[in-house]
């Protein structure tokens, strides 16, 4: 019995977007080993870093996801919420 809580624990640790995201455009992107998830609804988006970071690259890897967020969206990403593992918030000046 112990190991289905175990189970289900471990089941309900997989990132996935706010729910305010549902029905959201997603991509999925690699940049520098590290896998994103970016989600687009109108003027909204949210990135999810997948996997595992050391400390020492959480400032390059949110330098890398609003990076990911304008190269997938085509727009100026301007945050909300959020740290390098997940993040939140308006885009602006859309080229598509």
């Amino acid at each position: 019995m112990r190991y289905i809580l175990i189970l289900g624990l471990l089941a309900a640790c997989d990132a996935s977007p706010h729910w305010q995201m549902a029905g959201a455009e997603s991509t999925r992107v690699t940049v520098d080993g590290h896998d994103y998830a970016v989600y687009r609804k109108d003027k909204t988006f949210e990135v999810i870093r997948y996997g595992w970071a050391p400390r020492s690259e959480q400032d390059t890897i949110y330098e890398n996801m609003l990076l990911v967020v304008q190269q997938v969206t085509g727009c100026t990403p301007h945050v909300l919420s959020g740290d390098s593992g997940e993040m939140r918030g308006k885009l602006t000046s859309c080229s598509r």
